[in-house]
């Protein structure tokens, strides 16, 4: 028995053919070849309680190659994944790339291309005397050039023949084998030594296709070292549902193989999910199937609204069973990609309390310990961002006390800082300014200085550090996510051995940017390893070599299930065609896959004995119609009315109803979603003594803070009681708006100062505007840290042509009024001027932007960055506006005179009339342009005053009593709730 195959559809007992022959031969050792680390277990585990527990060894095909290594006297060093892709990046590096330059130069580019010259190593094999052989770079070089001929595709062959051809030469340098190379080597040593094998048989069991290494390897070892070797493959003649794997039979035979076909069994069935199950698993993807009326519950179809919606179903069903007693390692979801449903999986049957298995990869840089550690690398190298050393500094246990980091934070985007090198000055401060850290970042400097060994030496204390330092002298036993940082740091010390290795051997040269940029494109694996006790969440392939009680397939949707062709990026299936044609070679085609889907989705519905679950979607998260796949209509063949009968679950079913909740959480939140509670009270008067006792001593208080009140106490409450402090820089309106009052006190001052005018005049205006841009550039310099941002020194920009502007308006405007007191300040710290008490207790503080004056008569003057129509006078008292009558009863008090006009100036848009009251019988000496309804008789004007005074006297005794209440409709500028958090009022 040289080499046997062993055929037949699901549960026609290959198994036991195969098993049972090994577990009669166990006394000679024999060899069990699966596919997958999980098929290694279980099978251990199944040939251990049958009693082989010793003398069978159970492997992949990647460690038989190793094992026939050994015994026929092959050696070498062989790369890792990661060192591969370093060789194939300095291969394309060096090659003087032109059709593919644009392609190399994007991320990914070197691994599509390690996974291509795998491909062509592993599938190509050219054929010799001595049996089939690995295609070497020469060969491959004449293939594509006898496909691409000299036509334009000429350039795109060589340089994809180069890359290879380089990719060896490097290896081979670097005293280096792949995985393929290993193989063939030995696979060629197996046959040069055919006695070294001995007489060990070997059983393969659970492959649906093998790849030219791998027949070549079954074929040496049962023609040139004549041992037995037994495969099983799932093939049944005439049946659509194996078209896929016909080819792999057909290739066996061609090796001499001698077949035995297995009838079709249901003895592995439930008795109760027998008919239904068998019935499936023959019909399935036939033109006539059987039929079965009522499947019961053997076979059920969810049909879900969302992804997530789909895996609660699922979850749900899922947690009854083990309820009910069947096995967690009884169980398997199958998905044809899981990586892409892995976070949902792990936020519903985590919080479901499901025990489950997945191979979940994670990049290192979306572990807390692996984005820290790249944030420093390239704050190291000088590429860093300010959000990278914030990053650092936030990996748990690099700081004792967080809030330090908290405090960078602000200063970061207060100051507007974008490089790590300014966050780094504003943490560790200089000789005129202390930081904000409490020890400086020495480990920066320690990195950026290192080179070759010692910089791999210093990544990896770092890495080492970061794991440690949230644990010190804890005895801590890691559980979570820690766990996670523990695998993380033990890939970046592998990826740093494999650096270490190249370096080492010429192959790479090793600086902080390789570093950082081999790191930042590491993987790990994250979650739990398969085990008896845990649901598989697996892919087709994953479980095609055992049976589960209960199977799930979720994902069956168009485009996911069945998936779609893949396209190779550098050759296309025609492409492939062609070569083959032309050379000979034959590169596996990967576009068409309809074949291998039809075949997956019958290996997940033969691998259930009891339960099987369809499931998809009929729509998005977002509600966009999504289209359950066509797989289900081949489905419903046999089982009709399958979809009528479906449990469905709508993207509208946030909660669960009561009875259908799964889970005490999801009960109490089903029970929650049909209270009615009332809405939260809203805020109202403030009832605690020490908080009025609070308010009663605030002392001064500023007229923006009396209107806040008089609009909405609870903004008032916020901004200025609570002052939360921000952690964005000042918005771009109040930079902007103080930043021109300064340019304008500056402007004024010295126009006064050298040229004796007060205001300017047309006579005035280019030394005006020379002063004002000035003192533009002076405060420009001054706030240099707060303009950084592109955006800020944009509006910097169209401020300077707002404020020449309104120099040439004013030149403009004859008045008889002058300035008198610019920034006049009261109250306020280093002010000429004490608080001003405007009875009954109200004493205020603040600074009036410019008071104009003609004898003993004033105009107060406040400026508006933006539009001043909602200050007209007619809407003080609808719109609360009480700032500008404030400040005229503070200049009379202050300066002795009478107030006869406040008015809100605006410093951009096209109209430039100021907005407010005016006193008719100064509105000419004013310049007399204003909007008419704001020019009011003198009994009109001081009617509105009254008002004012009162409105303020109001405001001042509520805001000493804490008589809050929520204004939502004059609250923000434009109306609506400023702090609806805080506010708790529905509008």
């Amino acid at each position: 028995m040289p080499l046997k195959l062993v055929t037949g559809p699901a549960n026609a007992a290959k198994a036991g053919a195969v098993l049972g022959g090994l577990r009669a031969r166990v006394d000679e050792q024999p060899l069990l070849v699966v596919p997958a680390f999980e098929d290694v277990e279980h099978n251990q585990r199944e040939l251990a309680e049958r009693g082989a527990v010793f003398g069978v060894g159970v492997l992949r095909f990647k460690r038989l190659f190793v094992e026939i290594a050994r015994r026929a006297g092959a050696g070498g060093r062989v790369a890792t994944r990661l060192q591969r892709e370093l060789i194939v990046a300095e291969a394309a590096a060096s090659a003087g790339l032109e059709a593919l330059a644009e392609s190399a130069a994007r991320p990914g580019f070197a691994r599509a291309a390690t996974r291509f010259v795998a491909e062509v190593e592993r599938s190509l094999a050219e054929r010799t005397a001595a049996g089939p052989a690995l295609v070497e770079p020469a060969r491959l070089t004449a293939a594509l050039r006898a496909w691409a001929g000299d036509g334009p595709r000429r350039r795109y062959a060589d340089e994809v023949a180069a890359i290879y051809r380089r990719y060896r030469e490097r290896l081979d340098a670097a005293g280096l084998l792949d995985d393929e190379l290993y193989a063939w080597n030995a696979v060629a040593a197996l046959r040069q030594r055919p006695a070294s094998w001995g007489s060990t048989p070997v059983f393969v069991y659970g492959f649906d296709d093998f790849t030219p290494l791998e027949l070549a390897a079954l074929s040496a070892l049962a023609g040139d070292a004549g041992a037995d070797v037994c495969v099983s493959l799932p093939y049944e003649h005439g049946r659509t549902a194996f078209e896929a794997t016909a080819h792999a039979r057909r290739r066996l035979l061609d090796a001499g193989a001698e077949e035995t076909e297995l009838a079709p069994l249901d003895d592995y069935y439930d008795e109760d999910s027998r008919a239904v199950l068998s019935a499936l698993e023959r019909g399935l993807f036939e033109d006539a199937p059987p039929t079965v009326a009522d499947p019961g519950g053997t076979v059920r179809l969810h049909l879900a609204g969302g992804r997530r919606a789909e895996v609660e179903l699922c979850a749900a069903e899922v947690l009854a069973l083990l309820r009910a007693g069947t096995p967690a390692g009884e169980v398997a979801v199958v998905l044809r990609d899981p990586r892409a449903y892995a976070t949902t999986i792990e936020q519903v049957f985590g919080a479901y309390g499901i025990p489950y298995s997945i191979d979940r990869r994670l990049a290192l840089g979306h572990t807390a310990l692996g984005r820290g550690l790249l944030a420093l690398l390239r704050c190291a190298a000088g590429t860093g961002t300010a959000d990278d050393l914030l990053a650092y500094l936030r990996t748990p246990g690099r700081l004792r006390e967080p809030v330090y980091a908290d405090r960078l934070e602000v200063a970061v985007r207060r100051d507007g800082a974008a490089s790590a090198a300014r966050a780094r000055e504003l943490w560790e401060g200089d000789d005129a300014t202390r930081g904000i850290g409490p020890f400086p970042l020495r480990e920066l400097d320690r990195l950026a200085a290192a080179r070759g060994d010692d910089l791999l030496d210093e990544v990896r204390r770092r890495a080492d550090a970061l794991l440690a330092a949230p644990h010190l002298r804890a005895a801590h036993v890691l559980a979570g996510a820690e766990v996670d940082d523990a695998r993380a740091v033990a890939a970046v010390g592998a990826a740093l051995a494999d650096l270490r290795g190249l370096a080492r051997g010429g192959g790479i040269a090793v600086d902080l940017a390789t570093v950082a940029d081999t790191l930042a494109a590491q993987e790990l694996r994250v979650g739990e390893e398969p085990q008896p006790g845990r649901v598989a969440v697996a892919a087709p392939t994953e479980i095609r070599a055992r049976r589960y009680q209960a199977v799930f397939v979720c994902g069956l949707q168009e485009g996911e299930f069945p998936a779609g062709g893949g396209a190779d990026p550098f050759l296309s299936d025609a492409d492939r065609r062609e070569i083959a044609a032309a050379s000979g070679l034959a590169l596996p085609l990967r576009e068409s896959q309809l074949d291998r889907e039809r075949y997956l989705l019958y290996v997940c519905a033969s691998r259930a004995e009891r339960l099987l679950v369809l499931s998809a979607r009929t729509s998005g998260e977002e509600g966009e119609s999504e289209r359950p796949s066509f797989f289900l209509a081949d489905v419903e063949r046999v089982l009709p009315g399958l979809r009528e009968r479906a449990r469905r679950r709508s993207l509208a079913d946030v909660t669960w109803t009561p009875d259908d909740a799964p889970t005490p959480a999801e009960w109490e939140r089903a029970v929650a979603a049909g209270r009615r509670d009332p809405p939260p009270a809203p805020i109202g008067p403030v009832a605690l003594e020490a908080a009025l006792a609070a308010l009663g001593a605030r002392g001064a208080v500023s007229a923006g803070a009396i209107e806040r009140f008089a609009g909405c106490p609870v903004n008032w409450l916020v901004e200025d009681v609570l002052r939360p402090v921000a952690l964005e820089p000042d918005p771009e309106r109040l930079v902007q708006g103080a930043f021109a009052h300064t340019v304008l006190e500056l402007t004024y001052r010295r126009l006064h100062e050298r040229t004796g005018d007060r205001r300017p005049t047309p006579a005035n205006l280019p030394r005006a505007e020379e002063i004002l841009l000035e003192a533009l550039a002076e405060e420009a310099e001054r706030r240099g840290a707060t303009l950084r941002a592109p955006r800020m020194r944009a509006a910097l920009r169209r401020l300077e042509f707002q404020l020449l502007r309104h120099l040439d308006h004013e030149a403009r405007v004859e008045s008889e009024f002058e300035p008198a007191a610019l920034e006049l300040a009261f109250g306020l710290p280093d002010a000429d001027h004490p608080e001003v008490d405007l009875g009954d207790g109200l004493r205020v503080r603040g600074k009036i932007d410019r008071v104009d004056r003609r004898g003993d008569a004033v105009a107060v003057l406040d400026y508006k960055s933006g539009r001043v129509n909602d200050y007209s006078a007619e809407k003080w008292e609808p719109k609360g506006r009480l700032q500008a009558a404030l400040y005229m009863l503070v200049a009379e008090r202050l300066l002795g005179v009478e107030a006869v006009a406040g008015l809100y100036v605006p410093l951009s848009g096209d109209d430039r009339r100021p907005r407010g009251a005016v006193d008719a019988d100064h509105a000419a000496a004013l310049g007399g342009d204003f909007v008419g309804g704001d020019v009011l008789e003198p009994a009109a004007l001081a009617e509105l005053r009254d008002w004012a005074r009162g409105a303020i006297a109001t405001a001042a005794a509520e805001m000493g009593e804490g008589r809050l209440r929520s204004c939502p409709g004059s609250c923000a500028y434009r109306g609506g709730c400023s702090h609806p958090s805080i506010c708790r009022i529905e509008q």
